[in-house]
């Protein structure tokens, strides 16, 4: 899709590619083709001091968009050598936000948009195609933590290009595969105990399912940590959120995902008027707490660099 992306030695800044707006990982694994084009676009930034070919770490922002405390990890990222490839799913699209409206933009087109810098990326004369790995928070978080399911990343990137690692920050891992296959790739995840938005307890029991079929992937957890505890912004509640249940939906291996209610009605998720439906269902939970405290912030921006200092550099 992006075969004509090829860079010259010392070139970064802004990026246009193309990426696509599959709606769900359903229509990744079979309607992909038939996906309509979207008209993407990132910055790649080098650091200021680093040793070529750099390693590259690829950001996917949450359902707020682009925040400051994401900044403040890609600043720290930046001054230990690492670059950058920031993407931008919401702006490329004309979005703002989708904290209150999940359907704007969903994790399946954000899949897209960060495979496809993965792949042109690994083609830039400056950049270790070895060494290029993924970060996202909460809904960015997601596409950190799928990205690591190989059957999907097998649909994504058919030539074999691979993160070599994924920090998902305060995930919304509410998929569970019925096939588990992960990357080898290190796998850390970063959560808050008292997270009421994206549950700890969902990322915990997933985790311990891959560890036992040999990912290598791990859990923080941060006691009394909300979501977003890396934010500057005090804990606040918002009543028009729209939380995930502690609740696993089935992802199948041909992408499909099912939603069983609490009568035990199964309901197919694969589609927007599949999700509307689950709506009217009222099993949705409304109303969660985001924000940070100065200590949490310290320590969740010391692990996030030490994860990617550790496996990058």
């Amino acid at each position: 899709m992006n075969e004509k992306i090829n860079f010259k030695e010392n070139e970064f800044g802004y990026i246009e590619y193309k990426s696509k707006n599959p709606y769900e990982f359903y229509q990744i694994f079979n309607e992909l083709d038939q996906a309509e084009p979207q008209d993407g676009f990132g910055w790649l930034i080098f650091p200021e001091k680093g040793n070529k070919p750099y390693p590259v770490a690829v950001c996917v922002h949450g359902s707020d968009n682009w925040s400051g405390h994401h900044h403040e990890h890609i600043l720290n990222f930046l001054e230990n050598g690492i670059a950058v490839f920031r993407v931008h799913s919401f702006d490329s699209r004309g979005v703002a936000s989708t904290a209150e409206d999940q359907l704007a933009v969903t994790a399946a087109m954000m899949m897209v948009d960060a495979v496809e810098p993965l792949k042109f990326l690994s083609r830039h004369p400056d950049i270790d195609p070895k060494r290029i790995g993924i970060t996202g928070w909460s809904l960015g978080g997601i596409v950190a933590f799928y990205s690591a399911w190989e059957p999907i990343m097998e649909i994504l990137a058919p030539e074999g290009e691979r993160f070599c690692a994924h920090l998902p920050i305060y995930p919304a891992t509410f998929l569970q595969p019925d096939e588990h296959r992960w990357s080898k790739a290190p796998i850390l995840s970063l959560v808050g105990e008292v997270d009421d938005y994206t549950p700890a307890s969902l990322v915990k029991d997933l985790t311990k399912q891959m560890q036992e079929n040999g990912a290598n992937a791990d859990v923080y957890e941060f006691k009394n940590g909300h979501h977003s505890f890396d934010s500057i912004n005090p804990v606040t509640f918002w009543p028009d959120a729209l939380a995930i249940r502690e609740k696993f939906a089935q992802l199948a291996s041909d992408g499909s995902i099912n939603f069983t209610t609490d009568k035990g009605e199964i309901m197919s998720a694969n589609s927007f008027e599949d999700r509307v439906k689950i709506f009217e269902t009222g099993e949705i939970i409304f109303g969660a707490h985001t924000g940070g405290e100065w200590q949490l912030r310290r320590e969740a921006m010391a692990k996030a660099l030490d994860f990617m200092k550790k496996n990058l550099l």
